[in-house]
């Protein structure tokens, strides 16, 4: 009687255990759906990244890039500070900047750094003191980046480096004509805290206004 039981139950139990696989696969479906940024590149997909690095068509080079970087002009108002740019670096993006910036750089090399951290997104500000402004340099923490869609969104970790110390040029040798302060804000974030639609930055500087600018994550690969 109970084997009669346990064999009428088994079609039951069967069903069960399909409708459940097929809505947790349609919930992950979705879940990858909402995602803005591929959070697995195809093998392909890197080396497409890195032959555009290494294209001499600069002016593709250039197109794609200016999707991911908004440059500011120097302001004409009383402000001490400003943006110099805003970049939005999809891990896709950053294989680009590593073929175009790396010497000798290879297509191994390249899936190999991609393969370390795949799902890696950088928002990166840089901003500067006008030129000469002879006061303090204000402190690191006066300069703010955040990052927001519906919501404010937590970086992973925020890092930041001096790019031009007038003051101490001997420190910062990495911009050639340094004559105004200058520093980098580095945001890291992961891929899966993005979703479809615009990412929007806000710089805030010392004794200024914020800049805000906003990067349209869909036409971003």
């Amino acid at each position: 009687m109970e084997v009669r039981g346990y064999v009428r139950s088994f079609p039951r139990l069967a069903f069960q255990w399909q409708t459940h696989t097929l809505l947790l696969f349609l919930c992950t479906l979705f879940a990858l759906n909402a995602l803005a940024i591929q959070l697995s590149l195809q093998p392909e997909e890197v080396e497409e990244a890195y032959a555009l690095g290494q294209t001499s068509n600069h002016e593709e080079l250039r197109d794609f890039l200016n999707q991911y970087e908004h440059d500011f002009k120097y302001p004409s108002n009383d402000s001490i500070a400003f943006v110099q740019s805003v970049e939005f670096q999809t891990p896709y993006e950053q294989i680009v900047l590593r073929s175009q910036k790396t010497n000798q750089y290879s297509k191994f090399q390249a899936a190999e750094d991609y393969r370390a951290k795949p799902a890696l997104v950088i928002v990166r500000a840089v901003v500067s003191l006008k030129t000469g402004y002879s006061g303090p340099t204000p402190p690191a923490d006066s300069f703010k980046v955040s990052v927001s869609q519906a919501n404010l969104i937590a970086p992973r970790s925020v890092t930041g480096n001096v790019l031009c110390e007038p003051s101490n040029y001997a420190d910062t040798p990495t911009v050639v004509d340094c004559v105004a302060y200058t520093r980098e804000i580095l945001l890291h974030f992961d891929a899966s805290q993005f979703a479809h639609g615009n990412a929007t930055v806000k710089v805030t500087l010392p004794y200024g206004q914020p800049m805000v600018t906003k990067f349209n994550l869909d036409k971003l690969k």
